[in-house]
């Protein structure tokens, strides 16, 4: 199952700082069909689809949403236990 990089959690938030509607909701289309798997994405992606207008409020509640996430997957993808090698300069050949 692959998920959402940092880096595409970063782009929707960009978009969603500049605030055109038309967009956020592109990008969220483009990455919520590439990362079906990943719920949490999806879902903050899907509740941006159906909003018409962000006002200040929900702006904000959503970028925290997604700075949540986003430092969840810089842990889940530069270190820790889930990595495929525990060390990549002991790999045996």
């Amino acid at each position: 199952m692959i998920l959402s990089s940092h880096y595409v959690i970063k782009d929707v938030m960009h978009t969603i700082q500049r605030g055109d509607a038309g967009e956020i909701k592109k990008a969220c289309e483009k990455y919520a069909g590439r990362y079906q798997h990943d719920e949490a994405f999806v879902g903050i992606c899907n509740a941006l689809m159906e909003v018409e207008e962000l006002n200040e409020k929900d702006q904000q509640e959503i970028l925290t949403q997604l700075q949540d996430l986003l430092s969840v997957r810089k842990v889940d993808s530069s270190g820790g236990t889930g990595l495929w090698f525990s060390d990549r300069r002991k790999i045996n050949r």
